[in-house]
């Protein structure tokens, strides 16, 4: 055991050493110090996490317009069929088709070059990627919940597209709507 003349060495000529309850008090409010830093960084990391999932899926739905509305400003035919009825129908004004539990979208665009056959596209979820088929399978985009296509009666050519996604809470919708420059009727 240290001699009282050790101890009092050690704290120096005239100075006393620190106390249980200093050192307790010391510690509990360094404590509190590291709470209040840890909780701020799993809140921050939490808002970080929660905003970058709605970004995401608000890209997933920009993605998703950016490639469907050149496709059907371009189509010579919209087609559509549901999960239910497999039968391919025009998309006539006043409709709704939805590409949500099996629905699909035909679309029949032209070549850029002369002669070349119409080039068949087809649009459907599979899980929760929408995919752009050509011929092959080709995802353009996840966390897609529904795409929704309106033609609204009376305005010949014009079709709304509404794309929903959602990814852990996050949830994105964006509307927009194309004119058909090439749809014929009958198409």
């Amino acid at each position: 055991m240290l001699s009282k003349k050790v101890i009092k060495g050690l704290a120096g000529e005239g100075e006393k050493g620190f106390a249980l309850l200093e050192t307790i008090i010391a510690a509990a409010l360094l404590s509190m110090v590291f709470a209040t830093i840890a909780l701020y960084y799993t809140t921050t990391v939490s808002l970080w996490r929660r905003n970058n999932d709605q970004t995401e899926v608000q890209q997933q739905v920009r993605v998703v317009l950016a490639e469907l509305v050149p496709d059907l400003q371009q189509t010579l035919s919209l087609k559509y069929r549901t999960p239910l009825d497999k039968t391919w129908r025009d998309l006539s004004a006043g409709g709704t088709c939805e590409l949500k539990n099996g629905g699909e979208v035909s679309l029949g665009i032209p070549q850029l070059t002369a002669g070349e056959p119409i080039l068949s596209v087809r649009y459907y979820l599979q899980g929760n990627s929408l995919i752009r088929d050509t011929g092959g399978h080709n995802p353009i985009a996840l966390y897609i919940d529904q795409v929704q296509f309106k033609a609204p009666a009376g305005s010949e050519g014009l079709l709304e597209i509404s794309v929903e996604a959602v990814k852990e809470g996050a949830r994105a919708k964006m509307v927009t709507s194309a004119y058909l420059r090439n749809l014929r009727k009958g198409g």
